[in-house]
């Protein structure tokens, strides 16, 4: 399906409520996604909770859009540094966290 440009998806975007700005809504990523000339922040800064969905009326896999989005700006050589450690950690230690002890919290929280 294609978006009919509805708006729908930003009434419950949290990344939307805060930043709000088109290109950070669920509508404007996709609008952005179609011309290839996406901003990697706001791309990483979804935060995949599928709210968006939810509105859709016409039923697009948002979040879907998202992480394909996000392979295309890993390919291009575009990544956080989050998102780097958190791999790193992953590789090493088996977790995103990194060297942790068990009941231990860590100091830095990664998330994909």
């Amino acid at each position: 399906m294609k978006c009919v440009q509805c708006g729908l998806c930003k009434m419950n975007c949290p990344v939307y409520s805060i930043i709000r700005k088109e290109m950070a809504s669920p509508r404007g990523i996709l609008k952005l996604k179609e011309s290839l000339e996406f901003s990697d922040f706001f791309v990483y800064a979804c935060t995949l909770c599928k709210n968006c969905e939810k509105e859709c009326p016409v039923e697009i896999k948002i979040s879907d859009e998202i992480v394909k989005a996000r392979e295309f700006s890993v390919a291009r050589g575009y990544e956080t540094e989050a998102n780097k450690k958190m791999i790193q950690n992953i590789r090493k230690y088996g977790n995103p966290f990194g060297d942790i002890k068990k009941g231990e919290i860590p100091e830095e929280l990664y998330c994909c």
